[in-house]
């Protein structure tokens, strides 16, 4: 991969001044020199994902600027060194350089490996199958939501496997319902695309649900898919999109960050769902209107995040602090575990029938007993720490060595396999479609999830084949009329529906 000009002079900007607020903030030089290697290397994974328009490249830069970036920006303004609230911060910057290294030498290899055009899913969608597509995303995600929801609230607990399971994935994906129908109206050219009363509609409903759901990114990610897909279309200059964007960011510290903190202890996740209901209204509008409970609730948590309380709903941009911990736990009690959480993820992608005694949850609970962030009555509780402190959990720095650049290799390797290198374009196409459904399911995981749960979300295909064939009920339904061409959907998806119909 040959860098450009101005990718080369953005490089040495952003690494050289990480470098020297680091040190002028009083970091140690040691570890000063291995964050921004670290910063080195995700830029440089970035580029060699295909920049920030395409999937690879965009993931890298939420790895990097979750872990590290915005850590290291917000630390030196403050002028505040990046190791003060770090337990163990050299081993910590070593997982973090050599981290990193792995992520760009993956994403480089791997982008050079051929694979076969046969097993890509759906190309193209006609105007109608892309009407229908929306109607099928909508109804199922939110349906499996439901569904799921009512059955933890009778059982009082998860479930993985059978229906339940089924569901679980489904509603996961209830905040990207806005997106098919939003790339519908674009390319009908509506003139109100952004403003129709079915996309505003879904919005509020979206975050109302969001709110409901009582997670701070189940709540604020309806409006960042909204937003997203403004820019996509209008580019990263529109001014009324960016004054959305900071009423966003305002929306979101002030009321959604205390609100989920304080839900989530206290009825928004217990009982029936009427008693859910009944708290999390009554929690919403206590955040709402009282700065001093807001206040209050705020600092109870501040103590637990890399930033102090005036940066704490911030804190999940600075996951080097939560890595941080289980890597000096870790160390402490030499607690390598070896092999237990590489396998854990390949458990939880059998089926139940075929393992009834497979895990429930991934594996952050397990290693938060051993960074002692969990009570030993706890066994749902999923802490974040990422893919490379858990590497160095099972096998210290030769693990974070090998195991980042081959996981990531065969991560990205297998989304390659089946939806190619999805891109952002202006045409609001497919590949747009499918970059956004990416985004939707790992913009997330991909910095916080184990490598169980990573593992375990590979499964995504099979997501996709179950929605192609909603939309062809859908369709059916609706047009009546002969199913599209065969290019429209993935090829294992038609020969399943052929035979059902």
């Amino acid at each position: 991969m040959v860098l450009t000009r101005s990718q080369v002079v953005l490089t040495i900007i952003l690494t050289a001044s990480s470098l020297a607020g680091q040190i002028v903030a009083g970091t140690n030089g040691k570890v000063a020199v291995l964050f921004s290697c670290a910063i080195l290397f995700g830029i440089l994974s970035i580029f060699a994902g295909g920049g920030l328009a395409s999937i690879f490249g965009f993931l890298n830069a939420v790895l990097i600027g979750k872990f590290l970036l915005v850590a290291v920006a917000l630390k030196s303004i403050m002028g505040e060194p990046t190791d003060g609230p770090l337990r163990s911060p050299s081993t910590t910057g070593w997982v973090m350089a050599v981290g990193f290294f792995g992520v760009w030498l993956a994403t480089a290899l791997q982008s050079q490996l051929r694979t076969p055009d046969s097993l890509l899913l759906g190309k193209t969608f006609s105007t109608q199958m892309l009407f229908c597509f929306s109607i099928a995303m909508v109804v199922t995600t939110y349906g499996g939501y439901l569904l799921s929801l009512s059955q933890d609230a009778q059982a009082d607990s998860a479930q993985t496997g059978g229906l339940v399971g089924i569901a679980h994935i489904m509603g996961s994906l209830k905040s990207l319902s806005i997106v098919p129908p939003m790339l519908y109206f674009w390319r009908t050219k509506s003139r109100l695309w952004m403003t129709h009363p079915v996309i505003l509609l879904l919005l509020g409903w979206s975050a109302t649900v969001g709110v409901f759901a009582t997670g701070k990114q189940d709540a604020i990610e309806p409006l960042v898919f909204y937003v997203l897909v403004g820019f996509i279309r209008y580019g990263w200059r529109n001014t009324r999109l960016w004054s959305l964007v900071a009423l966003g960011l305002v929306y979101y510290a002030v009321i959604i960050f205390p609100y989920s903190q304080y839900i989530r202890h206290n009825g928004g996740r217990a009982g029936s769902i009427q008693d859910r209901i009944t708290a999390t209204k009554e929690a919403f509008l206590r955040i709402a209107t009282s700065g001093d409970f807001r206040s209050e609730e705020e600092n109870k948590e501040s103590k637990a995040y890399y930033f102090d309380a005036s940066l704490s709903a911030f804190s999940r941009l600075a996951m080097v602090g939560e890595a941080d911990r289980l890597i000096y736990a870790t160390e402490q009690q030499k607690a390598f575990t070896g092999w237990e959480t590489i396998t854990w993820g390949f458990k939880l992608l059998m089926p139940s029938f075929l393992y009834p005694n497979k895990p429930i949850h991934e594996a952050a609970n397990y290693l938060s007993h051993i960074a002692g962030e969990s009570n030993i009555r706890d066994t749902t509780t999923q802490v974040s720490y990422g893919v490379m402190a858990n590497f160095f959990n099972a096998f210290g720095l030769l693990g974070v060595a090998v195991g980042t650049p081959l996981f990531f290799g065969a991560f990205y390797y297998w989304i390659r396999i089946f939806l190619g290198n999805p891109r952002l374009d202006q045409a609001g196409g497919m590949s747009t479609l499918w970059f956004l459904w990416l985004v939707g399911i790992y913009q997330h995981r991909i910095v916080e999830s184990t490598i169980s749960g990573l593992t375990a979300s590979i499964s995504f295909p099979a997501v996709i084949i179950l929605m192609l064939l909603a939309t062809r009920v859908v369709y059916m339904l609706i047009v009546r009329t002969e199913v599209p061409d065969y290019e429209d959907f993935y090829a294992p998806g038609a020969a399943i529906w052929q035979r059902v119909h």
